[in-house]
């Protein structure tokens, strides 16, 4: 079977998922990336909350979906992938459309099944409390993504030959310590969970003003996935060969 980001440990980085480019490698990256987005959407809204029950749903997408996908299940993760060359930007869209659309058909799910959506929202339009949201945004992404790029790359994995059991453990926790770092925003730290939550829930109630801030869940998380990716790349895996 082929490699991909969390699996498994590659020989390379350029190795990490199929770049073979057969379709039928992308078709399974698209419905298990899908899938994997879909239970954590369901996963998030049944959690009602809880940064315990957030974690479970996270790790149990990450089961699901790594053997096939690699589930980047997020598409901050998918864009430090692209910046650390693991994954190439043809590959990174096929990504994207999966993790959208798979959080659309989650927040379908939650709403035919237990009639209840919910998405994040800023609470206050003062600057201070924006600003407070969109850096806590980013600073718990750039945590929770600079962990994924350590923890899968060969040369800086705290469990050299470890089984993927472990690693998915590890992921899901870096999740759950990461938003406690983002309280004050409410700790979404995925764009693209948050724009297909948001636009549900916005036709789904015809409030359209929910979209105005949008934007806090969209630039904090790309903002922290582009600046772990920089991290890593540019510092602390230049450090790590020098010990």
């Amino acid at each position: 079977m082929e490699e991909n980001v969390i699996i498994s440990q590659p020989k390379t980085k350029r190795e990490i998922i199929p770049t073979a480019g057969k379709s039928r490698d992308e078709m399974r990256i698209f419905i298990f990336e899908s899938f994997g987005m879909a239970l954590f959407a369901y996963g998030i809204i049944c959690s009602q909350g809880s940064d315990e029950f957030l974690a479970l749903f996270f790790f149990a997408s990450v089961c699901l979906a790594a053997p096939f996908s690699g589930a980047h299940v997020n598409p901050a993760v998918t864009l430090a992938m692209v910046l650390s060359r693991r994954v190439n930007f043809a590959q990174a869209v096929i990504y994207w459309l999966a993790q959208f659309s798979g959080a659309l058909c989650g927040a379908c799910c939650c709403y035919l099944i237990l009639n209840e959506v919910d998405s994040p929202q800023v609470k206050s339009t003062e600057y201070s409390w924006i600003l407070s949201d969109v850096s806590g945004e980013a600073f718990g992404t750039f945590t929770f993504i600079l962990f994924i790029l350590i923890q899968t790359d060969p040369e800086t994995t705290l469990t050299p030959k470890g089984q993927p059991m472990t690693t998915y453990v590890l992921v899901a926790l870096a999740l759950y310590f990461s938003r406690e770092f983002t309280f004050h925003s409410g700790g979404c730290l995925n764009p693209g969970m948050a724009v297909s939550l948001q636009l549900f829930q916005s036709f789904q109630t015809g409030d359209r003003q929910r979209m105005d801030f949008l934007w806090v869940y969209v630039g904090g998380p790309l903002g922290g996935g582009f600046g772990a990716s920089v991290f890593f790349e540019l510092f602390y895996k230049k450090q790590i060969k020098r010990l």
